[in-house]
Order: C-alpha cells, then sequence, then structure tokens
C-alpha cells in the first residue's frame, strides 16, 4: 500500500468522514444534530467516560416548525468497515411468547409523561416487518477473519447511552408546562457493510458446503437485534436513572398522575410508577421496552430507513388523545 493510501485508509476507518455523510443526512431530513452524544458508564467499582457519535432530534409535525407536539430523537453509532467486510446475523429461533423481543419496543414511543396518549399500533407494525436477530459476527473476506468485537462494541454503546437519553427526555417534559410533548426515539448501529441474515434452515454442514455467504444467507437492509440487560447495565441504569429522584416529590409529577388517572391510566402505569420503575429496575422485563432493541442498518439504507421512522413517527402523532390539564 503506497503512503498515499494509508492517510485515507486511516481517515476512514475513523468513521469520522462517515459520521460527517450521515449528519448531512439526517439534517436534510429535518432533524438537528450533535456529534459525540457523552454518557457516563457506572461500572462496579469506576465510572468512566463513552460517547455515541451522532444524537439527532426532530420535531413533528415535521412540516410546521412553529407546532411541536412530540419529538423523535435518533442515536446514531457509525462503523466504517472497508469494502470486503460483511456484517453476518442469525436470527431469533424462538417463537412467539419464547422470544424476547416485544414487538413496538424498536421505535419506542413514550406518551407516559405527558397529556397525552398515543397509539402503539404503526410502531407495532414497523416491528412485524423487521428481521429480529440475537446474534451478528463480521466477516472479513480480504483476510478471512471472523470476529464480533466491533459490533458487540457498538450495540453496547448505544445501549449504555439509552438511561441518559431517557432520564434527560423525561427531566425534559417536567422542566415546563408548554413542552410536555411525547417522545419517541430509536438507537441505531449504522454500518458501510453489507448486512446479511443467515436462513433459518442454516446448520454447520450447510456452512461448510458453501461456496459464499449467498449460499446460506441473503441481503438486508437493516435487522433489529436484542441485547439483554446484564446485572452491569442494570447498576448502570440505576445510577443514571437516580436523577428522576427528585422529580417524585414534584408537584408536576403529581399532577401528571392526576392527569392520566382521569383519563383511565391505571395506577401502575402512572408517571411516577415509571419513574420508580427506572429508579429500581424490580422488572427487567418492563424495562426491555426501553433498552434492548438496537437497529443494525448498512449506510446504502440509511434513507429508506429514515424515512420509514419518520412515517411511523407520523402516523403515531397523529393518533392522538388528548388529556385534560386542568388543576385536579
Amino acid at each position: 500500500m503506497s503512503e498515499g493510501a494509508k492517510w485515507k485508509n486511516n481517515l476512514l476507518s475513523s468513521s469520522v468522514p462517515m459520521e460527517f455523510e450521515v449528519a448531512k443526512l439526517l439534517v436534510k431530513h429535518g432533524f438537528s444534530t450533535e456529534a459525540d452524544y457523552s454518557y457516563k458508564r457506572h461500572d462496579a467499582a469506576t465510572t468512566n467516560d463513552f460517547s455515541v457519535d451522532l444524537h439527532a432530534t426532530a420535531y413533528l409535525p415535521f412540516n410546521n416548525p412553529d407546532k411541536i407536539t412530540a419529538t423523535l430523537q435518533l442515536l446514531v453509532e457509525c462503523k466504517h468497515r472497508h469494502r470486503k467486510n460483511k456484517w453476518l446475523f442469525f436470527p431469533d429461533p424462538n417463537l412467539g411468547d419464547f422470544s424476547s423481543v416485544t414487538l413496538g419496543h424498536t421505535l419506542r414511543v413514550v406518551d407516559d409523561f405527558s397529556p397525552v396518549i398515543l397509539s402503539h399500533q404503526y410502531s407495532t407494525s414497523f416491528d412485524t416487518k423487521s428481521t429480529f436477530c440475537l446474534k451478528g459476527i463480521e466477516i472479513d473476506q480480504g483476510n478471512d477473519n471472523v470476529y464480533d468485537k466491533e459490533i458487540k462494541r457498538g450495540l453496547l454503546q448505544l445501549q449504555y447511552a439509552l438511561p441518559r437519553l431517557l432520564s434527560d427526555s423525561i427531566e425534559w417534559s417536567f422542566s415546563r408546562s408548554d413542552i410536555n410533548w411525547p417522545f419517541m426515539y430509536c438507537p441505531i448501529l449504522l454500518t458501510t457493510s453489507e448486512i446479511y441474515v443467515a436462513s433459518p434452515e442454516t446448520t454447520i454442514e450447510k456452512v461448510e458446503q458453501a461456496e459464499s455467504l449467498d449460499d446460506f444467507a441473503t441481503l438486508a437492509p437493516w435487522v433489529v437485534v436484542f441485547c439483554e440487560q446484564t446485572h452491569e447495565f442494570q447498576r448502570h441504569r440505576a445510577e443514571t436513572c437516580s436523577d428522576l429522584e427528585p422529580l417524585l416529590e414534584s408537584e408536576e409529577l403529581t399532577l401528571m398522575d392526576n392527569i392520566r388517572r382521569q383519563g383511565g391510566i391505571e395506577d401502575i402505569f402512572l408517571p411516577s410508577a415509571k419513574c420508580i420503575e427506572l429508579l429500581e429496575g424490580y422488572s427487567w422485563g418492563l424495562l426491555n421496552k426501553y433498552f434492548s432493541q438496537v437497529i443494525v442498518c448498512s449506510l446504502s439504507q440509511f434513507e429508506p430507513l429514515l424515512n420509514e421512522l419518520k412515517r411511523v413517527a407520523v402516523e403515531t402523532e397523529k393518533d392522538r388523545r388528548e388529556l385534560e390539564t386542568h388543576q385536579l
């Protein structure tokens, strides 16, 4: 490799040019972006600074900047790989209720802290058309190496950033009565590699007999990967969401509890109960909807994905029911 090629390859490998290209695409679609969305990762004995490449926010309805009714936030982690690198994912083999995946929890629709009730049918419909996977691996066809380090790292970076995103969004909802909007959010791991999904009939023998990936896998624009909430992550989630504790004594939260109770919401689903759930983590299953499903998308398919997420967000925002907001 010539000296002239080395610096370009190293620059591309940094993913910074990719981040810039993605940021411009997000702006084109009505998002405002910030680089290096930082968060503190709380482990057993240490606290370290980490970041996700891009945080993007758009305000609904997209065609009326003077009227804001909801927000859509995306966390995007960029992974530039060379052209011979392929990402292979294996589909979730579990059936129905035995799967850890929950339909409607990839694009999270959070109305729990606002005087609005939104439908989840559109985010659920998005998931019914998605391919859910449990594990992915990189195949470097240039040197025949196979590894999963970068995929795992990208998924963890996104998952560990979500408690800060959620906690900040909830706090923001109660900071002023006129910005108490529902919000939607989604984490995305973006790669320049093509994404393949192994056939459900894949076996060791079929891989041994394969001449190429195409013999047992097919191209996919994106997949949804389930990320388990480990004990370490639960510790991190509790520490990050501890900022919500003062809200439990606030008049604003009490008022919103009363508004949503009057609207027919059961006590276990009121804003105060949701805050306690995030603080104490008494049911990891309930917390899956906030922290466990991540989209992995190929860069060439990112714009179609953006269009689909925006469509789902628009349909969700339109199908809203306003609750009474008078003082109770």
